[in-house]
């Protein structure tokens, strides 16, 4: 697995985040970085890392306990277009289930995803995730449950 470091989102760091490109075909599969600072100021509990690959800004992820439900979410994980197919999106997913598993009372972790988004659904699956027959918003909803040992 590629080495990657997830560093919380930083004056430094924020106009390298801002940057960072999705392949115009998937343009509707995930809502640009803009759109997530807005629900982050909205919600300070939410957590903006950026996904750094040595000194370089390759993603962008951003998780919390959403206020609504009470259920805690990884509301984005993006790969930069140039560093998509590399093993970077697995990386930071499988260390923000780390992370997530060490707060107090998360017991589940939910991610939302496009249906026709088929590399994000193969991503949670193969991580143990699955899906809750749910829709919200025009996306499957999957749940990872931490207490049946899918780590």
């Amino acid at each position: 697995m590629v080495d990657i470091e997830l560093k919380e989102v930083t004056r430094e760091s924020w106009p390298e985040v801002m940057n960072l490109a999705l392949k115009l075909e998937q343009g509707g599969l995930v809502a640009p970085n803009f759109y997530r600072v807005r629900e982050f100021k909205a919600e300070p509990e939410f957590v903006q890392l950026a996904i750094f690959n040595g000194e370089e800004v390759v993603g962008f992820a951003m998780y919390g306990r959403d206020p609504d439900d009470g259920k805690y979410w990884i509301f984005r994980l993006m790969i930069d277009v140039d560093h998509q197919r590399q093993g970077f999106g697995k990386a930071a997913l499988v260390k923000l289930i780390e992370l997530m598993s060490k707060i107090p009372g998360c017991d589940e972790i939910y991610v939302g995803y496009r249906p026709e988004n088929f590399v994000a659904h193969a991503l949670h699956l193969s991580l143990g995730f699955q899906r809750t027959g749910q829709m919200l918003q025009g996306e499957y909803i999957a749940m990872l449950d931490l207490r049946s040992g899918n780590k």
